[in-house]
């Protein structure tokens, strides 16, 4: 399909797209990955590609690049939209909100989870109390005519500023959202506001919640709610997406 933008599902929240002329950019990879990357949070499976040694370009918010101790481009100053020229591909970034760490009946799974898995919940706050207080970042990249609008997991049942978010992100070629535990609804509810003329929408939490021992939900409950063709995109796929470059 030589009209299309090709997207990957590389494991954890890691996605590969490429571009109809072959150019090609990850997003949180969770391995070493020779192409350009952006980093959108400083999760720890976020970053795992890069701790890795990945060897191509990245592109994250300047806190997590010093964190890193990586030379790069940053992206989100943390007060508005930050535009950037990275290699061949134009950025726009904007922090949100995130879901709120858990609600009352998911802080109780967090809290069964750790003591089911000490050593391992010992590692991840170690972890966590290590990393940078970066902000998340919707990134939106343009090459070659084409806009690809990567959400993250800014789409979700507490986000006061989706209405901001909808209006600043509009008609994108390709939305990509990932979905949170119980916000599989909202996230397909909230992707309609963004007129993307394609929305996939990704599972990018379902292997750290297996890994913990946490339930898990398939993506196909937010295709009741989503806008019609909306797509899904589990973990080791890829979906081929034809595009027209305006």
């Amino acid at each position: 399909m030589p009209d299309a933008l090709r997207v990957e599902h590389l494991g954890a929240s890691g996605l590969r797209v490429r571009w109809p002329d072959g150019a090609t950019l990850c997003f949180d990879p969770p391995e070493p990955v020779l192409d350009a990357l952006v980093l959108t949070w400083s999760e720890q499976e976020r970053t795992a590609g890069v701790r890795g040694g990945a060897a191509g370009d990245v592109a994250a918010h300047p806190d997590l690049l010093r964190w890193l101790r990586r030379d790069g481009t940053g992206l989100g100053s943390g007060e508005g939209t930050g535009d950037a020229i990275f290699g061949a591909f134009r950025l726009r970034a904007m922090p949100y909100t995130p879901i709120p760490w858990a609600t009352p009946i998911e802080a109780l799974r967090k809290t069964l989870s750790g003591l089911h898995s000490p050593r391992l919940a010992a590692r991840r706050l170690k972890y966590t109390l290590r990393r940078p207080s970066d902000p998340p970042l919707i990134v939106e990249v343009e090459h070659a005519g084409i806009r690809v609008a990567h959400m993250g997991q800014a789409i979700h049942r507490f986000q006061r500023e989706l209405p901001a978010l909808q209006a600043h992100f509009q008609g994108a070629d390709l939305v990509l959202a990932g979905a949170d535990f119980d916000d599989e609804a909202a996230v397909g509810a909230g992707l309609a506001g963004f007129r993307g003329r394609t929305n996939v929408i990704v599972d990018t939490v379902g292997a750290i919640r297996r890994t913990l021992g946490l339930p898990t939900r398939s993506l196909r409950v937010s295709l009741a709610t989503a806008p019609p063709g909306t797509r899904l995109l589990e973990i080791g796929e890829g979906v081929d997406i034809p595009v027209t470059p305006r």
